[in-house]
């Protein structure tokens, strides 16, 4: 059987950070389910910086409660490193207060838990063309 390599742009390195262990191998399952396999997992926000250092990953999804180092904060971080990396935030209470948070800290969407395996393949679609510049600008705010 030979195995078919596919580019860094139709699959790209994906980082997903969840403090909550079911959600995070939630999270990863639904990725892989769209057919993107390079996904590192990071269960704070310090993990997910150390992680986003090494790999810079052009995709994160990123939970907003988060003990210590809380999602918005990590974005923000993120965004000092990689202004090109699209993030994602997710949440189970979106609060207008954390939509705009997320928008001020340059995160490119915005996911409601629970998440569906549609919303997931849209969202990294969506970020790869915004990435890309496909698209010009795609604004990404999904609300499920």
């Amino acid at each position: 059987m030979q195995q078919t390599v596919r580019s860094s742009v139709t699959d790209p390195w994906i980082l997903v950070v969840d403090d909550d262990r079911l959600m995070l191998t939630i999270l990863v399952g639904l990725i892989r389910q769209e057919g993107f396999e390079r996904v590192e997992q990071a269960r704070d926000g310090n993990e997910a910086l150390k992680k986003f250092l090494v790999r810079k990953p052009p995709i994160v999804f990123l939970d907003i409660e988060m003990p210590e180092l809380d999602g918005i904060e990590t974005l923000r971080a993120i965004k000092e490193f990689g202004v090109s990396t699209q993030v994602v935030m997710i949440s189970a209470r979106p609060t207008a207060h954390r939509v705009e948070a997320a928008k001020e800290g340059g995160a490119a969407g915005f996911l409601v838990k629970p998440i569906s395996q549609k919303r997931i393949g849209d969202a990294i679609r969506a970020c790869m063309r915004r990435a890309d510049r496909i698209a010009g600008d795609v604004e990404l705010f999904i609300f499920s």
